[in-house]
């Protein structure tokens, strides 16, 4: 009994260091390996039994497909081509660049979709004088719902998938649908809170952003064109490979690695760099929180999680959706959505083989409530910080109070959907 006290306020300890930001969350997490190695709740030799390299080797191998396409240009060069498109008009520019910050999540790290997007959102809407709060609080909401419907779009999706052994083509089919209803629904939120305000604006185009040569001039992005067409290539033949890779018998990570070698051996000199760029940070946060959560399963906290929930349900599987639905959402909204999801797979894997009922189901609920719900506030999801701190760097600030009140109900609201959605399909 002591051990399981000990190893929740291992985690408890880890959350609220986390949650206060008085230091980095990998110094948090490293803290808690630290303790959970130092009271003996787990042996070094079983801390790595716990630890989910195949998710790790995924990330980082993304990690580095993304960082270079990134140094190439290609992220501005494809949004400032969306932004022609939308022929400078505010109701376009909200629609389309969230559905490309939606189609981008699903395929990369939101961090890095957010680090462009919204800078470029500033410079678009500075020029063109428009507020920018609406089109960025839209742009992360639809980035944490495009990184819904597969595997690689969310970290908790990555850990979710290599854990469980599902496939990049079972979340497409399964959470993409629905992620694409509840994109719908958010997007539609969005309108009618703005469209009598922000989307309605009239604008005057200046001459420098009108010109083909101008300050919004697609070609002008590229930095790099060898390294982006490289990039390009090692990014789709990566992401076929994750589709086909249950067909092949392909392990996932092996994947990312192999597109990421591609795009090392043959992207230049300047690769150890790019190597230097990535942010080893997250891949060292995810593999002590494994370890911490190892801990946890390891005392039988877990267990008595999972059979309380199990209990709670009586054997009805719409209510055990909702109940792993709704508290990974609501969760998810203060907290790291990261640690609660790692924390959550080994229970939904023995709630599954004491019910006798299959486990996808339930990990669908819980990648889009963890995913989805980040959405509410602007500590919700990594997203949000770093859209909101890169507006905060070009002094626009968007406040608690803006921001949760259009994002807190369309989250609600998006819940609601994906919750029914769950039940309907698999209920």
């Amino acid at each position: 009994m002591f051990e399981k006290i000990l190893s929740v306020a291992i985690m408890a300890l880890v959350y609220a260091l986390i949650v206060s930001e008085r230091v980095h969350r990998t110094t948090a997490v490293l803290l808690g390996v630290v303790l959970v190695f130092g009271f003996r709740l787990l042996t070094i030799e079983g801390a790595v039994q716990f630890v989910a390299w195949e998710a790790l080797g995924l990330i980082f191998g993304m990690f580095v497909l993304v960082s270079a396409l990134s140094e190439s240009g290609f992220f501005r060069w494809i949004g400032l081509h969306a932004l022609r498109a939308t022929k400078f008009r505010p109701v376009r520019i909200f629609f389309l660049f969230s559905v490309l910050a939606a189609f981008l999540a699903a395929f990369m790290d939101s961090i890095t979709v957010m680090i462009f997007m919204a800078s470029l959102t500033l410079e678009i809407t500075r020029v063109l004088g428009l507020r920018p709060a609406p089109f960025l609080i839209g742009q992360i909401t639809a980035a944490n719902i495009g990184g819904a419907s597969t595997m690689v779009g969310d970290p908790p999706n990555v850990i979710i998938g290599t854990t469980l052994n599902l496939g990049f083509t079972d979340f497409v089919l399964n959470t993409g649908p629905i992620a694409l209803a509840v994109f719908a629904v958010n997007a539609g939120f969005f309108y009618f809170y703005f469209r009598r305000s922000d989307l309605r604006a009239s604008i005057v185009l200046p001459e420098a952003a009108a010109a083909d040569g101008g300050v919004f001039d697609p070609f002008s992005a590229v930095k790099d064109v060898r390294l982006m067409r490289i990039a390009l290539v090692a990014f789709v033949f990566t992401v076929t490979l994750l589709v086909l890779h249950q067909l092949l018998d392909m392990v996932v990570a092996f994947v990312a690695l192999l597109g990421a070698t591609m795009v090392l051996v043959f992207g230049g000199k300047d690769m150890p760099e790019l190597v230097e760029k990535i942010d080893w940070h997250t891949l060292l946060f995810l593999g002590g929180l494994f370890v911490i959560v190892g801990g946890l399963e390891q005392t039988g906290v877990l267990h008595d999680v999972a059979t309380a929930l199990g209990a709670a349900s009586g054997g009805n599987r719409a209510l055990l959706l909702t109940l792993i639905l709704w508290p990974a959402a609501l969760l998810s909204t203060v907290l790291d959505n990261v640690p609660f999801t790692a924390a959550m797979i080994p229970v939904i894997r023995e709630i599954a083989g004491a019910q006798g009922i299959p486990v996808q189901p339930l990990a669908w609920s819980l990648a889009l409530g963890a995913d989805v719900g980040g959405n509410a506030t602007p500590i919700g999801a990594s997203a949000n910080v770093v859209g909101l701190a890169v507006a905060e760097k070009a002094r626009v600030h968007v406040s608690w109070r803006e921001y949760v009140r259009v994002a807190l109900p369309a989250t609600l609201l998006a819940i609601a959907v994906a919750n029914v959605l769950l039940v309907l399909r698999y209920g």
